[in-house]
């Protein structure tokens, strides 16, 4: 069976979900002081990374909502302590199943007027956005699981062929 587009889209970011929860796993077995330091990733440390991508999904969901973001920085702060992520990457998950939920390929195609950060105007379809976004994550979850070899920990598989048998 061919998924439809709407079922992929659901599927990516049920895959989105699945590898925080792996990774969030696997960090808890860090330090505060490992968690924390300037570890040379963009946003500084394993915490300003998790923090960037929180801030971001958030910025992305108010955009395809049309609602104005609470944000005005990327690296704003959404979650200042480690254990707060379990529960704010499962309600924005939720949030963007929720988005998705019923829409035809019709409205997964159609455009979306928002302004980025720096308030320039553009245009975007949501299968492009969710597209974004989950690739956004995956760019900085791989640099968390660098941070991780680098202090000699494992690095959780976050394949998303290896996520399909646990999705939906």
């Amino acid at each position: 069976m061919i998924p439809t587009l709407a079922t992929h889209l659901q599927r990516l970011i049920a895959y989105h979900g699945w590898a925080y929860d792996r990774l969030l796993g696997e960090l808890a077995s860090l330090t505060e002081e490992q968690y924390r330091a300037p570890c040379g990733l963009f946003f500084g440390s394993i915490h300003g990374s998790l923090n960037h991508l929180a801030v971001v999904d958030r910025i992305w969901l108010a955009r395809v909502c049309g609602e104005p973001s609470t944000y005005t920085r990327l690296d704003d702060e959404a979650v200042s302590e480690r254990a707060g992520f379990d529960a704010f990457f499962a309600i924005g998950i939720a949030a963007w199943h929720e988005r998705l939920d019923g829409l035809d390929e019709a409205e997964l195609l159609a455009p979306i007027d928002y302004r980025n950060m720096a308030g320039e105007p553009h245009t975007r379809t949501l299968l492009d956005i969710v597209t974004h976004l989950v690739n956004h994550g995956t760019h900085h979850r791989g640099q968390i699981t660098a941070a991780l070899t680098a202090l000699g920990r494992p690095a959780p598989v976050l394949d998303y062929l290896y996520a399909l048998p646990e999705l939906p």
